[in-house]
């Protein structure tokens, strides 16, 4: 089965409701037009905490969902956990297995740098106690736009072979803790 594009999500400033697309366009080096991170009105948009991926973020539908249900946690909609492209057909195993590589959506490419880690501003704003620690493999990728263009859902989404570069992963300003899960 192949992964497709199931959601794009995008908000003009942060804590904006994500508005739902049926397509986008990607910029390289920048963004989704008309999403918060493109505008640089982001709630990480300030210089200092510049990073290539924070064009866009990705997460699998398919994992939220089994995660929420196998932690006996409410369900959420996707787009609540504010990730620009929801995929379908692709673990969060697998999609946190591309960083370090090129991955097409669609006509696109992007680099994919990091996990995107669940914060306790979502955990509070969701009312999801426990959001972080449940949710933590879970929630999606950060990327970095490469070759812009048009997507749109259902389109398929696919590591590009032989594009492995883990020196080319930057995972920007990060203190070391931010990526150490709340139990550990």
């Amino acid at each position: 089965a192949t992964a497709k594009i199931e959601g794009i999500y995008v908000s003009p400033k942060s804590s904006v409701i994500m508005e739902s697309l049926k397509d986008a366009t990607l910029i390289p080096g920048v963004g989704i037009q008309g999403d918060r991170y493109a505008l640089k009105t982001g709630t990480y948009s300030a210089k200092f905490l510049d990073e290539p991926g924070k064009n866009l973020t990705m997460i699998s539908a398919d994992s939220i969902e089994s995660t929420m249900s196998d932690t006996g946690m409410k369900p959420l909609p996707v787009r609540d956990l504010r990730r620009n492209i929801s995929v379908r057909g692709l673990t969060a195993e697998a999609l946190n297995d591309m960083i370090g590589h090129e991955v097409r959506l669609g006509d696109c490419r992007v680099f994919v740098h990091r996990t995107c880690v669940p914060c306790s501003y979502r955990e509070a704003q969701n009312g999801r106690p426990g959001l972080m620690e449940k949710l933590w493999d879970v929630c999606g990728v950060n990327c970095e736009v490469l070759d812009g263009g048009n997507i749109h859902v259902g389109d398929s989404v696919a590591v590009v072979a032989d594009t492995h570069q883990p020196k080319r992963v930057n995972p920007g300003s990060k203190p070391p803790g931010f990526f150490v899960r709340p139990s550990e």
